[in-house]
């Protein structure tokens, strides 16, 4: 479709082209590339605006309000989940050198269960109980989390309209509209507009795999979350497929069956009775419904295979795969282990760092460790608090006692210490 697509736009595209030449260069200086090392420098300089913010609050009175989201139904959570959830996130939050106190955090349950989260344009952040659930460790939610306060760091909603990609769609939307073809056109537009979001998905990808590292997680522990994804969907297309190949051979069976019989009622007068007639019949039905079933799965395999496509096509996300190599290479060079040159054949991931750099962002620090206090540290062991701890403590000291690690002299001294603790 997209050649075809391609093809129709012809000379309205040349003609919108052409006006991009010959418009005045003040006008096109508007339209930055937003996604060069220099936008990215002076995005992350710049605070989230006050008017993004009172949006996002807007949104989030009305959602409030409506209890509605998409057409979809969605209850606010304030259990164990959204303790969590808010825990995790102020943490995040603090890493990142934003202030928590200014960020709100909602916990949505639906049902069936969503696993999503998303930002609103600024410091409003919601987290999906399917997403909670579908995590399998903190290190995996932390991640997607901090994908999505990536996307208020970079303010992705504010540059998206300033960028000319977001324009060149606009304008085959636009074109779509007085089209014959307008399909076609507006399918040019989600290719436009799903090939600029993967570059903000990439560079929020980047972003995550530095916040999750500066609190001490592992920022490669959030790509089990996408790779646990890609086996969940391969395993059911092969199961898919297994099931098809067993359904072709059940029917194939069943067709035979019905071919024999038909040959054996018709092979002597004295097999065509009613009971026979009744019995062929029968086990023909069974073979023309089981090609039914065979033909109706396949048709719902083919458009699965060719929804997948597109949905490939036309997705903000990158692919899975695409995905995790670049989380791995960039947790790699977030510990060290390789240069940030070597970064460059992920472009956007290699602009995210490198802007980190400049500005000496804390996000490339590594993670605070917990400062004691002298005061705090007592010379003197621990006391143990349970009379299973003495026993296991005694029991050690008794063995090295016998396995001949200390004398008894020794160990009558560090029993009398153990019990005097006690």
């Amino acid at each position: 479709m997209m050649l075809a697509t391609l093809q129709h736009l012809g000379w309205k595209l040349s003609f919108f082209f052409i006006w991009v030449l010959i418009i005045p260069t003040s006008t096109q200086a508007q339209f930055n590339d937003q996604h060069s090392v220099e936008a990215i420098v002076a995005t992350l300089k710049s605070p989230i605006p006050h008017e993004a913010v009172k949006e996002a609050r807007d949104f989030d009175d009305k959602l409030m309000a409506e209890g509605q989201l998409e057409g979809g139904k969605v209850y606010l959570v304030t259990d164990e989940r959204s303790v969590r959830a808010n825990a995790l996130v102020r943490k995040l939050l603090e890493a990142m050198g934003e202030d928590s106190q200014h960020w709100v955090v909602r916990v949505l349950d639906t049902d069936p269960q969503i696993m999503n989260a998303f930002v609103t344009g600024g410091k409003y952040i919601y987290v999906f109980t399917g997403l909670i659930k579908e995590t399998a460790s903190d290190d995996e939610l932390a991640f997607v989390l901090s994908h999505e306060l990536g996307h208020s760091l970079l303010k992705h909603g504010l540059r998206a309209k300033e960028d000319i990609t977001s324009t060149i769609a606009g304008i085959a939307e636009l074109i779509a509209l007085f089209s014959k073809n307008a399909e076609d056109y507006t399918g040019f537009s989600k290719f436009i507009k799903s090939s600029y979001n993967r570059v903000d998905e990439e560079e929020a990808d980047a972003i995550a795999v530095a916040i999750v590292r500066r609190i001490g997680m592992d920022p490669l522990r959030g790509s089990d979350f996408f790779s646990r994804g890609k086996r969940r969907d391969e395993k059911t297309l092969q199961e898919t497929q297994q099931r098809l190949v067993q359904m072709q051979q059940d029917v194939q069976q069943a067709q035979a069956n019905c071919q024999q019989w038909h040959k054996w009622y018709n092979s002597s007068l004295l097999n065509q009775t009613q009971g026979n007639a009744n019995k062929v019949n029968a086990i023909c039905r069974d073979a023309e419904n089981k090609g039914l079933q065979y033909n109706q799965l396949v048709q719902e395999y083919n458009l699965a295979l060719k929804q997948q496509k597109l949905d490939s096509f036309f997705s903000t996300h990158p692919q899975d795969q695409a995905r995790i190599s670049a989380i791995a290479a960039l947790t790699d060079y977030i510990y060290g282990r390789r240069d940030l040159q070597s970064l460059s054949r992920f472009q956007q991931s290699y602009r995210i760092m490198l802007a980190l750099k400049q500005i000496d962002s804390v996000l490339l620090k590594p993670p605070a460790k917990s400062v004691i206090s002298p005061n705090a540290v007592s010379t003197s062991p621990s006391k143990p608090s349970t009379s299973t701890e003495l026993s296991e403590q005694l029991m050690q000291l008794k063995r090295a006692r016998e396995e001949g690690l200390i004398t008894d002299a020794e160990y009558e001294q560090k029993r009398q210490q153990i019990l005097n603790r006690y």
